[in-house]
């Protein structure tokens, strides 16, 4: 037994026993680079057609991962190392393409014949359309060491998660939180906008600002808003309201049902609501 024969038993018996998903990757990946399964012989004595076909069989010949729950318990293996995975899959699906090309047929109808594996023969046709961009790329940049798993990138909060364990003796601890999380600008706008006095209000102006913005921003759109197609004027389009300058206006009798989007520059437009939804829209436009 050659060296090559040896490894290559010693990947089989890796893949067969499965569960130690970093080994098993290896062992996988070396494997499908050797085309291991043409080394090794299925129970009647002959080399694997298609690494499929060794993936399938019984051992001690084969893998023994049968039809579609063993190829997912494979690609589950093998989820960690994308780059792997993805070879697996190429190389599995170029087995196919070369199957059928020497049989003459398509890879679907060898896949229906074989396996009745519908993602193989789609990956196997796409090689047969265009094997440079589909199996060159993916498989063989693999192959020859081009690609490596791209660590992903650390996601930083913009502002870490807050426990409000304060309580109204220790409002020293709620404050020492705040500080450990959110920029002085933050928190000196925050303490300016709050009052216990006027929180329902500030609730009801964020929902209704959130309404009034979306019915603004579609009025800039092609087809305007609402059903009477209602255009904002062009020295609007650029102009984009904030929350903090924008205000509930009107008398008492509107119940604060009227608001005026605002930005730097002044007033844009006032929106009046309507049931649940906006009602109406009024631009205020500059000569």
């Amino acid at each position: 037994m050659t060296q090559q024969d040896n490894t290559i038993n010693n990947q089989h018996e890796m893949i067969k026993q499965g569960g130690q998903i970093e080994k098993f990757a290896e062992a996988m990946a070396q494997f499908c680079k050797a085309e291991g399964w043409k080394k090794l012989n299925d129970e009647s004595g002959n080399p694997f057609k298609t690494l499929r076909h060794y993936i399938e069989a019984e051992p001690p010949f084969g893998a023994g991962y049968p039809g579609k729950s063993g190829m997912e318990k494979i690609e589950a293996y093998l989820s960690l190392s994308p780059v792997i995975k993805d070879y697996f899959q190429h190389c599995h699906a170029n087995c196919l393409f070369e199957m059928a090309k020497d049989e003459g047929i398509s890879p679907n109808v060898l896949a229906k014949r074989e396996f009745d594996d519908v993602k193989g023969a789609s990956l196997a046709r796409a090689i047969q359309e265009n094997p440079e961009e589909i199996y060159l790329e993916k498989a063989a940049a693999y192959v020859e060491g081009k690609e490596r798993v791209k660590a992903k990138p650390r996601i930083t909060p913009a502002a870490a998660p807050i426990r409000l364990s304060a309580t109204a003796g220790q409002p020293y601890t709620l404050v020492k939180k705040m500080k450990e999380s959110f920029s002085n600008d933050f928190i000196k706008s925050f303490l300016n906008g709050f009052s216990l006095d006027s929180l329902d209000e500030m609730i009801e102006l964020e929902k209704k600002f959130a309404l009034a913005l979306a019915a603004f921003n579609k009025s800039k759109q092609a087809d305007g808003w609402g059903t009477k197609n209602v255009k904002a004027p062009a020295s609007l389009i650029k102009r984009e309201p904030v929350l903090e300058k924008s205000s509930f206006i009107g008398d008492e009798s509107e119940e604060n049902n009227v608001i005026s989007l605002k930005d730097d520059e002044g007033k844009i437009v006032i929106v009046r609501f309507r049931g649940t939804g906006v009602g109406a829209l009024s631009f205020d436009e500059k000569d």
